[in-house]
């Protein structure tokens, strides 16, 4: 992986919200491609390790929190619940798309997803530097990140529809599955790292 693919995934990632049909021309689609793909993991963990630590910091200023909520649990926890959701999420897609008869296309998915996950990140990370810098409090930090999670949403249905080749209603029940997996994935990681089973998602 070098900067061009990055910057070009990116861009690609971002045609692929848009609906702009540019964007099959950004990703590697080779075996190759899609091995260097999984760069994105690592390239993730700083942003996320940041909106883990804003996310603690949230947490620990909101109703329903323990006001001492550990940091280092807490953030294991974000991390090592995103990695589980990314492997997890990959397997049952290859199995999804084989029962749909869509398996030629596994390959190039998974590397616009692989690619899309770095890029949502780093757009959920983005309304949480003001918050770092103390510019202003939870609340509108938390209603800022609302756009981001819409943002992964159509993301999520677009690769499913335009790459995968799905129809609509298997689009959004892909959507629906992937929001189900990573909440039942935290609630399990928070009951098993946080006092009282306490955790952000």
């Amino acid at each position: 992986m070098n900067g061009a693919e990055l910057s070009n995934a990116m861009v690609g990632a971002w045609r692929i919200l848009t609906g702009d049909e540019r964007a099959r021309g950004c990703f590697d689609i080779s075996t190759a491609g899609a091995a260097r793909s999984f760069s994105a993991l690592l390239l993730s963990l700083p942003v996320l390790f940041f909106s883990s630590t804003a996310a603690w910091r949230i947490a620990r200023n909101t109703e329903g929190f323990p006001v001492d909520l550990p940091f280092g649990p807490f953030v294991t926890a974000e991390m090592l619940g995103t990695v589980i959701y990314w492997a997890t999420f990959l397997l049952a897609m290859m199995r999804i798309a084989q029962a749909l008869k869509l398996g030629h296309a596994y390959s190039a998915y998974l590397i616009t997803f692989n690619w899309g996950t770095l890029f949502t990140s780093a757009i959920f990370a983005l309304p949480l530097i003001p918050y770092s810098l103390g510019l202003y409090q939870e609340t509108p930090a938390l209603l800022l990140t609302l756009p981001a999670l819409v943002i992964l949403f159509v993301y999520h249905w677009r690769i499913a529809r335009t790459v995968l080749g799905t129809e609509q209603g298997a689009a959004i029940a892909i959507v629906l599955f992937a929001a189900a997996l990573s909440f039942s994935i935290d609630q399990v990681l928070g009951y098993l790292f946080l006092p009282s089973g306490s955790f952000s998602g």
